[in-house]
């Protein structure tokens, strides 16, 4: 079973609401970083992950939200743990998938990294669906099949919640 490893993000104090941070652009204002690490330095915790999964992780406040799936891309989850503890705090089936599309052995069924705002969580696994979470309750606000084209219109205008969720 796979480990979600928290490393650098557990020294970084910041939030990390989308892919590639805060910015969309990698960096990270937190100092002091640790350079290197292994198994066992300057990782504060591990926690198995069922599935497979390549998405990135999002951090807002004390939650750290991923995607995974099944390898055969029936079942797709958004898991959410404690930032601190590692410590599981959602593990939520969002979709079930009949007849899943072709995906490539070094590729995943939950590649799309999640985006978080206070109280929402959004998640697409692309063709497959697209779905709003409250971030305290794991409770689907709003899902279904939304273009690729469409998210990503909404994500890079940050109006993501009012295509798929009531305010």
């Amino acid at each position: 079973m796979p480990a979600a490893v928290l490393s650098i993000s557990a020294w970084a104090g910041e939030d990390w609401p989308q892919f590639r941070g805060p910015n969309g652009d990698g960096r990270s204002d937190s100092r002091d970083l640790p350079l290197t690490w292994s198994e066992s330095e300057n990782v504060k915790w591990k926690t198995a992950i069922h599935g497979k999964a390549w998405s990135s992780p999002v951090i807002l406040g004390d939650q750290v939200w991923l995607t995974t799936a099944m390898e055969d891309g029936r079942e797709l989850f958004v898991v959410c743990v404690e930032r601190g503890t590692g410590k599981i705090l959602r593990d939520e089936k969002i979709f079930e998938v009949e007849k899943p599309q072709f995906c490539h052995q070094f590729n995943s069924y939950a590649s799309p990294t999640p985006v978080i705002e206070p109280g929402r969580v959004y998640v697409t696994f692309g063709s497959p669906g697209t779905a709003c979470l409250d971030s305290k309750t794991g409770k689907v606000l709003g899902s279904g099949a939304i273009s690729c084209a469409i998210i990503t219109a909404a994500l890079a205008r940050h109006r993501f919640s009012s295509a798929i969720c009531s305010s």
